[in-house]
């Protein structure tokens, strides 16, 4: 691990904390094994911009140090999250440590959409109770292809011509504008119920 926290050092300039200091958040270490916590680094990188906000003026270097530290939280708590939603492996490291140009030859879609169908196998399993990964991608598909358990679009949901989010991304159209009123609230039976009896013709097609 001393490797690890030297890696880190060098491309981030922030030194690890190996002994005495836990995050006071959740109780979790700055590291653990192999995994660096996202938790401890934002909470540091927030700190340090408090006290030296980045501006137009700021080096270079400097820029690129919060960028990537915006990409370990991305990585590690968004597409690639683990159950803790925190703790991010360090062999992740050095692809988010490459050049721009190395980052973007990798076909981050395809591996995000490996990881959910590698998950959802697992989290089939009658022993596991919780869940990992890019999920809100697997809400988003639930509800384009599953109408009768995604909430209600309202007329008056379209958006700004100038908002910066018009168009830019598929899963933008059910953010606001949409109600639950047409659908039955936090009842986990009547869900189940639901899925076991739906029929082909109840799922659209792409």
């Amino acid at each position: 691990m001393p490797g690890w926290v030297h890696f880190i050092h060098s491309h981030l300039g922030v030194k690890v904390p190996m002994k005495g200091c836990v995050d006071a958040t959740d109780r979790i270490p700055p590291m653990r094994k192999h995994q660096v916590s996202i938790t401890w680094l934002t909470k540091y990188f927030r700190d340090h911009y408090e006290s030296h906000p980045l501006t137009e003026e700021s080096p270079e270097d400097e820029k690129e140090r919060y960028a990537r530290v915006y990409l370990i939280c991305m990585i590690g708590g968004v597409f690639f999250s683990k159950k803790s939603n925190n703790l991010l492996s360090c062999g992740w490291l050095r692809i988010l440590f490459s050049s721009w140009e190395e980052m973007g030859e990798y076909s981050w879609a395809s591996a995000c959409l490996a990881m959910i169908y590698h998950n959802l196998c697992n989290e089939s399993l009658k022993a596991v109770r919780e869940v990992s990964g890019a999920m809100f991608i697997v809400q988003f598909w639930t509800w384009e292809h599953m109408p009768w358990i995604a909430p209600a679009q309202r007329p008056d949901r379209d958006w700004p011509i100038d908002h910066p989010l018009r168009g830019e991304a598929y899963g933008t159209r059910w953010l606001g504008h949409t109600t639950c009123d047409n659908l039955v609230q936090h009842k986990l039976d009547e869900y189940r119920r639901r899925f076991e009896r739906f029929w082909e013709g109840e799922v659209t097609s792409i």
